[in-house]
């Protein structure tokens, strides 16, 4: 690293250049002092370390009085009466009470007020931030009252209690605890290595004994091997003869991230989280999504059927579908309820599906399923038949309110609804079909668009918008793919309250004089209230701008945008013959017409992206773009071509956005962006952002590897009379949203000017190379335009386009 010179350091530098002869020798007697001086500290440190040697050994003699003459009840009696944390397993009474006993009773949280109590080493508060959230503080160092300790009439017959009674005086000097250097990841540990991992297993080998674990190359014959661990692919092949070995023997069998994960966060990992060898075992159930690797997640999950489509959904587990069963309604009331709860301090991430179903022949049955999202193998599930339907409503009540800690009737009625104390929440599911189960499956794909009266290419465009995959992925994409919840088809209430709920905590981050851990626990609470509102297959403490930006704030607008697909799709797994297609077409509004590709716009087009398109960088691969049809777009929401020319300063620029967003702009045009966070994207506030640059568009068009196809959009953007300009985000972006300002922000790379030019009615196309800008230190790559009023922006064409891998060579031959 270089450290630049200051202006201070360059004149102490100078300084000593025109020291007198005089400094010269009083420096000379110092340094000659110096030594002793070092010895002295030395000899300080060489007592200090000898102090905190006789503590601890004075501590482990008293831990083993107390432990051989106090019960465990007269260990949890102490603790109470001193205001103490008391609840909890009998291993975890003892060392707390041993801890206020000799270094003093334990004050509340600094944060939240809660209890502490002694973990190890270490220091935990076990109360709640909020009703939504557990406290995370965390210290070695914790407040401690100097109160004289309590204790119960039971204690005073001990052999011990003059010496705890001694002990609890506060006029006798308590000492400090003191600590040995922290225990590295993997003390104690043997660990063995198998197959081939991502690195060496001599690579490993070192790794694992530089945090003060063991390697041995075989699980037989070895007593305490701690774990096995392998490649996620070796769950996939069926275990090798190796993991055959250590399953006979119970050894855990994990994946290679274990290693890294627990390396990163200076402790083991729980070795079950990380499992792969339970679907290996002959008695093994299968492993939950949230444990596999996540490419294998998302063939799970992609191909995986929906339980529960919507508010009249029969869960699919009931088997009770097919045979025409329905939810109970009475009283306008219905019966199927979704709930959710996370809080990852104490590793919960559940899930609870509720519902009353009516068979055919008229015979209740109550089904409730309880477990961990993405682990639906190992939840709890039990349908029971009842004779009496109002002995049903009355224990689907009690459940409800045993769950929740609210009325039933209340929430379904009026939606009321208050959070509790690790009680699960509702996720309110709205009546109707998800388009995960009601859109195009991969068999109805050719005849739907066999069958349809629309232009052969508009049937295909319109037939992709309709299909099952794109929303399958772009919710795996997110991470809320768990089969068990119908996050495709939530009413716009539930939607309301997950948009309200982030904008209250970019306000509240942004705002924040919170430091350390009370900023922590800011963030973490924010994150257990969006994944119970939001539920995840993998759920985790957001961090940063980057990360509400990336997983909130796009994951909110994709959620929405897919709800809406729900809405327009709804459920098409019938007959195509009817041309679902055309049906679908029409309620959208819109005109989608194919450009011939020998036409000047097309040509025209082809070149903007060419010109303004850089590759897109997936781990060590780069992905060019090819065109494959250009569609002109005419949507009624949006304004002409002839209402947007009387508008100064117009553009054509391009915007990217998923596939699974698109029914949703053909419709309704393009929506603001829901906050502002001082990010791309989201900087200049609740704007409509494009860019000039193909491939900032790309970024957010890009799909995946195995699925190349995408969408960019190209709109008019009229900016108005007035542009600001930022290198950097603005301070305030309400005056712009107010003010409907036209914003240019500048990126570090820019199009050409010389080769820009007009297009039909005054619009100005800035197509040119990419090269460098003079803002180098600029936040953003490519330029970014905003726009704060829907009503200047029109959406003018959609090109298709397929990412395609560079530098490839295939086998032909072998193809």
């Amino acid at each position: 690293m270089k450290v630049h010179e200051t202006r201070s350091q360059a004149h102490t530098a100078s300084d000593e250049r025109k020291m007198t002869r005089k400094q010269k020798a009083e420096t000379k007697s110092q340094d000659s002092a110096s030594p002793k001086k070092a010895k002295t500290e030395e000899d300080n440190g060489q007592e200090g370390e000898e102090s905190m040697v006789d503590i601890r050994a004075e501590f482990e003699k008293f831990c083993k009085a107390i432990s051989e003459h106090l019960s465990i009840k007269q260990m949890r009696e102490i603790l109470e009466a001193n205001g103490q944390y008391s609840s909890g397993d009998d291993d975890a009474v003892v060392p707390r009470c041993q801890d206020i006993m000799f270094y003093g009773p334990l004050d509340h949280c600094p944060i939240c007020g809660g209890m502490l109590e002694c973990s190890g080493d270490r220091y935990h508060c076990v109360g709640d931030y909020s009703e939504w959230s557990s406290c995370i503080y965390s210290t070695r160092e914790p407040p401690r009252r100097e109160d004289t300790l309590r204790f119960p009439k039971s204690v005073e017959s001990t052999p011990v209690y003059d010496l705890i009674k001694k002990r609890g005086d506060p006029k006798k000097s308590r000492p400090p605890r003191k600590y040995s250097a922290p225990k590295k990841p993997f003390d104690g540990m043997m660990i063995s290595l198998a197959g081939r991992l991502t690195r060496t297993h001599q690579y490993w080998k070192s790794i694992i004994e530089e945090y003060g674990g063991k390697v041995n190359n075989s699980v037989i014959g070895v007593a305490g091997v701690t774990c096995l661990v392998v490649s996620a692919a070796e769950r996939d092949r069926g275990g090798s003869s190796k993991v055959a070995e250590a399953v006979e023997r119970s050894i855990p069998v994990v994946r290679e991230a274990w290693l890294s994960d627990s390396i990163e966060k200076e402790q083991a990992q729980p070795l079950d989280a990380y499992d792969i060898a339970s679907d290996i075992a002959v008695e093994g159930r299968g492993i939950s999504l949230d444990k596999m690797d996540p490419s294998a997640e998302a063939l799970e999950t992609i191909t995986a059927d929906l339980k529960v489509f919507g508010k009249r959904g029969v869960h699919k587990d009931t088997k009770m579908q097919d045979e025409g069963a329905r939810i109970l309604e009475k009283d306008g009331l219905l019966y199927n309820c979704a709930l959710s709860v996370c809080n990852q301090k104490n590793q919960i991430n559940d899930f609870c599906i509720m519902q009353l179903i009516m068979s055919p022949e008229n015979r209740l049955h109550m089904y409730c399923k309880k477990g961990r999202i993405g682990d639906s193998i190992r939840a709890d599930d039990k349908l029971e038949e009842w004779e009496d339907v109002d002995d049903a409503i009355q224990e689907f009540a009690r459940l409800f309110e045993e769950l929740t800690g609210n009325e039933f009737e209340s929430w379904e009625r009026e939606k009321k609804i208050q959070k509790k104390h690790h009680k699960f929440f509702p996720i309110d599911v709205d009546d109707g079909v998800e388009v995960r189960h009601g859109a195009l499956g991969l068999r109805q794909l050719g005849s739907a668009a066999a069958h349809s009266k629309l232009d052969p290419m508009v049937a295909n465009f319109v037939k992709v918008l309709c299909s099952q995959e794109i929303y399958r992925y772009a919710l795996m994409e997110l991470g809320h793919d768990s089969p068990e919840v119908p996050i495709g088809m939530l009413t716009d209430l539930h939607l309301k309250r997950c948009e309200e709920t982030l904008l209250y905590f970019v306000e509240k981050v942004k705002s924040m004089k919170e430091t350390g851990q009370a900023a922590e626990c800011v963030w973490y609470e924010f994150s257990q209230r969006w994944f119970t509102l939001m539920p995840s297959i993998r759920p985790f403490t957001f961090r940063d701008y980057t990360d509400l930006a990336e997983h909130a704030a796009s994951a909110y607008e994709t959620i929405r945008d897919v709800n809406f697909a729900s809405r327009i799709i709804e459920d098409m797994s019938g007959s195509t013959l009817d041309d679902p297609l055309f049906e679908r077409y029409n309620k959208l509004g819109c005109f989608v017409s194919p450009l011939e590709k020998d036409s000047d716009d097309y040509k025209m087009i082809v070149n903007y992206l060419e010109k303004t398109y850089e590759p897109i960088r997936v781990g060590d691969m780069s992905y060019g773009v090819s065109v494959e049809n250009i569609f002109s777009v005419e949507v009624s929401a949006c304004p002409s071509l002839d209402d947007i020319k009387k508008i100064p300063n117009k553009v054509l620029l391009w915007c990217g956005t998923r596939s699974s967003n698109l029914l949703r702009h053909l419709q309704k045009g393009f929506l603001p962006s829901v906050c502002s966070l001082p990010v791309s994207g989201y900087m200049f506030g609740r704007a409509v952002v494009c860019s000039d640059a193909a491939a900032e568009a790309a970024r957010y068009g890009f799909t995946a590897i195995d699925r190349p196809e995408g969408f960019l959009v190209l709109a008019v953007a009229s900016l108005g009379e007035e542009i600001k300009e930022f290198s950097s985000p603005p301070e305030d972006t309400k005056a712009l949203e107010e003010k409907k300002i036209g914003v240019k922000g500048l990126g570090r790379k820019k199009t050409d000017e010389k080769e820009h030019f007009v297009w039909k009615d005054d619009i100005k196309v800035p197509c040119g190379r990419l090269i460098p800008s003079e803002y180098k230190d600029s936040v953003l790559e490519y330029n970014e335009y905003a726009v704060y009023d829907p009503q200047q922006v029109s959406i003018r064409y959609l090109v298709a386009v397929k990412f395609d891998e560079q530098g490839v060579v295939y086998d032909t031959d072998e193809a």
